[in-house]
């Protein structure tokens, strides 16, 4: 059966992970959603939307053998809505700075 969270491929499990803007930008941590509950994961500054990161055995177990597969967390940038005056502000400043 599909699942709301996770996709499967064999033994591993692919999950998206919503990351605000400040955060990928920063760097920072992130909780990931795993099959037994949730765990940090350390997001470097600069992380590109759509990056993946693996954490090793967190997937499904392998038919008869004791490992499991990996847990694909997918990085999922989420930009700010609702912006304040000076939150616009800063981010004209920025683009100011940016494109000089």
């Amino acid at each position: 059966k599909s699942h709301p969270t996770f996709e499967r491929h064999g033994d591993n499990l692919h999950v998206n992970v919503p990351v605000p803007l400040t955060t990928a930008i920063l760097g920072g941590e992130v909780q990931v959603p795993t099959p037994k509950g949730k765990l940090a994961l350390k997001i470097p500054p600069e992380t590109q939307n759509g990056r993946v990161f693996r954490l090793k055995g967190q997937g499904m177990p392998h038919l008869g053998k004791p490992e499991k597969g990996d847990l694909l967390a997918k990085v999922n940038i989420v930009l700010p809505t609702k912006l304040s005056e000076k939150e616009k502000e800063l981010f004209r400043q920025l683009s100011e700075i940016r494109s000089a």
